[in-house]
């Protein structure tokens, strides 16, 4: 609330001000002050902007925010009461020790030089203690929660005294941020030199950027002249910023790490078992990168490269029958970038609700069906430009992921980020994207859900065992292993052990140790396992959805395990042993 509480306010977006013409400025000084009293209480401040006559489109794409330039009483004592929290006092403490002291919000010049000797105090107290606080951002944190966006494990803040051989400062305030690392190698071959660039492009210029934006706003966040940077880096991952003076709520947001992330748009995905990145350039987002093709036929990707590929399609439908490896990455990046990336499957304008339907027995339609049945309240799963998220109904799980076959890094956008929140989908990561299916589920189950799903793709497999410890207090999760080509045996080991569905792909190892122990299946060119009884309840219900009745079957391993299969035009149920050699499958296994 305080962040509104102002007699003056100007209004901000994630990329700047907006100034006294409705366009945007990096300068305070320059912005537009508007009377507290006649709009700091709204909570819609792009609404404002409109009806000031502004029309700018790219403040129109952003979202707006109000900051008290002079704050009001109410601002004033929150904000003393916010010092007290970080000072550990409790929400009732700090508001009744703010009250005795509220005699000083009616003169500014004694409020300045209150809040001045209080945080001085503050840090005293917590060099003292030497602990991590995040109580003196309590309204930053509060209104984050509100709104989905705040992680807990993005930020941490904590004082220290700073090196006095160094520099002369008695304190200084450090805070460290993860930051997005792709970690090519995972994926890609690549030169040291390579490797070091893709995953060093994400936040290249960074530092330097936080620089500008904090001396050029040393006004606006109430620093002083004397303020300085005292060190600025990047390294395990971690983005470090020590400062000679406190900065409060309003600047550590780092809405422009977002909008860096999103001006260096880049992405992994896979197809046909190859691993691609798709990276923003002078801005516009191609294929870059692109592994050899590791299995030479599949039936479901003939298929759909078949429906919307077109001539990209073929070209690299014949080059994986000569097995050329360079035509077949030069075709597999034509093929993403003429038809994935122009078809709109990256586009952040993208509808996130559907109810069509791509696969038969796909992941994505069976959480739909369980949805519509009401066997789920949640589903974890991940979308471009949003990472791991939580979808809550049918329509906007089919949506999020549409024909997607493996995502396995992402950038985060602010425009599919304000759709994904209308269509009530929950970001577990809004500001960075990231993709972490173990974090989904622990904020799923945080979030109230019972009824749980969650997908893994590929060698993130491997998190299905700490998943699966999470099953307990009447939280029932749903483990679905999709992406297996080409996963280790270890990995295919803790698929059988934890999943209960598990897409077969072009995996070598499944075939080897999870059919074998699979109580019933579906499909047979690719199929589907089925490893627990609370994985064929799952897939039952959507057999149910798409035959109208569901099927009654005994679960056995072995020659007598009952095979649903797609039949002229209708399902059927046989058994195991009447299964023939699978003409149509995809080869070679690895």
């Amino acid at each position: 609330m305080a962040r509104y509480a102002g007699l003056e306010i100007v209004l901000r977006t994630e990329w700047g001000y907006i100034d006294a013409h409705g366009n945007l400025t990096s300068n305070i000084e320059e912005a537009l002050v508007l009377n507290g009293a006649l709009y700091g209480s709204r909570l819609d401040f792009k609404d404002v902007y409109k009806e000031l006559g502004f029309a700018n489109e790219e403040v129109l794409l952003s979202d707006v925010y109000a900051f008290a330039v002079k704050p009001d009483y109410e601002g004033r004592l929150y904000r003393i009461a916010d010092i007290y929290m970080g000072m550990g006092c409790d929400y009732a403490t700090a508001t009744l020790r703010a009250n005795y002291n509220r005699n000083v919000i009616y003169d500014m010049d004694a409020y300045d030089k209150f809040i001045a000797e209080l945080t001085e105090e503050a840090y005293k107290y917590n060099e003292e203690k030497g602990s991590v606080s995040l109580n003196d951002h309590m309204a930053l944190v509060e209104r984050e929660e509100e709104e989905g966006r705040y992680d807990p494990e993005t930020h941490r803040r904590r004082y220290f005294s700073y090196d006095r051989s160094k520099d002369s400062y008695k304190e200084a305030y450090e805070i460290t941020m993860r930051v997005k690392n792709p970690h090519v190698e995972k994926y890609f071959t690549l030169t040291e030199e390579e490797t070091e660039y893709y995953n060093q492009w994400p936040t290249a210029g960074l530092c330097n950027y936080i620089k500008e934006v904090l001396m050029a706003s040393k006004a606006r966040l109430g620093l002083t002249d004397d303020f300085q940077i005292l060190d600025c880096s990047i390294e395990n991952g971690e983005l470090r910023l020590i400062t000679n003076e406190f900065l409060y709520e309003d600047f550590f947001e780092l809405h422009f790490m977002k909008k860096l992330y999103e001006l260096r748009e880049m992405h992994i995905t896979r197809m046909f078992g190859s691993y691609v990145l798709l990276q923003r350039i002078n801005g516009e987002l191609k294929a870059v990168l692109s592994t050899e093709v590791p299995i030479s036929y599949c039936p479901l990707m003939y298929k759909l490269l078949k429906e919307v590929g077109g001539e990209n399609a073929d070209l690299l439908l014949a080059a994986l029958k000569n097995g050329d490896a360079e035509a077949q990455k030069e075709a597999m990046l034509n093929l993403i970038n003429e038809v994935v990336i122009k078809g709109g499957y990256f586009d952040t304008s993208r509808p996130l609700n559907s109810c069509e339907a791509n696969v038969l027995f796909g992941a994505s339609e069976t959480l739909s069906s369980a949805f519509q049945n009401g066997l789920i309240d949640a589903a974890v799963i991940v979308s471009n430009n949003l990472g791991t998220i939580i979808t809550t109904n049918a329509f906007n799980t089919q949506g999020a992921v549409k024909r997607m076959t493996g995502l396995f890094y992402t950038t985060p956008s602010s425009e599919i980020l304000r759709t994904a929140l209308a269509e009530k989908i929950y970001p577990v990561f809004p500001k960075t994207a990231e993709i972490d299916q173990l974090a989904g589920v622990k904020k799923a189950i945080d979030l109230g859900y019972k009824n749980i799903a969650v997908t893994v793709a590929s060698q993130d497999n491997q998190l299905l065992e700490e998943i699966a410890k999470l099953e307990k207090d009447g939280v029932r999760i749903y483990k679905f292993g999709l992406c297996s080509t080409g996963v280790s045996l270890e990995t295919a080991n803790i698929m059988r052990d934890h999943a209960d569905v598990i897409w077969t792909c072009a995996s070598k190892y499944v075939k080897e140790v999870v059919e074998p122990l699979a109580i019933a299946q579906v499909g047979v060119k690719i199929p589907v396992h089925i490893m627990t009884e609370q994985g064929w309840q799952l897939v039952n219900n959507h057999l149910q959805v798409m035959n109208g009745t569901p099927f009654d079957a005994t679960l056995k391993a072995g020659e007598e395990e009952p095979v649903v299969l797609n039949q002229d035009g209708g399902l059927k149920l046989v058994r195991k042993r009447d299964i023939h050699n699978c003409a149509d499958c995809p080869h070679p296994c690895v």
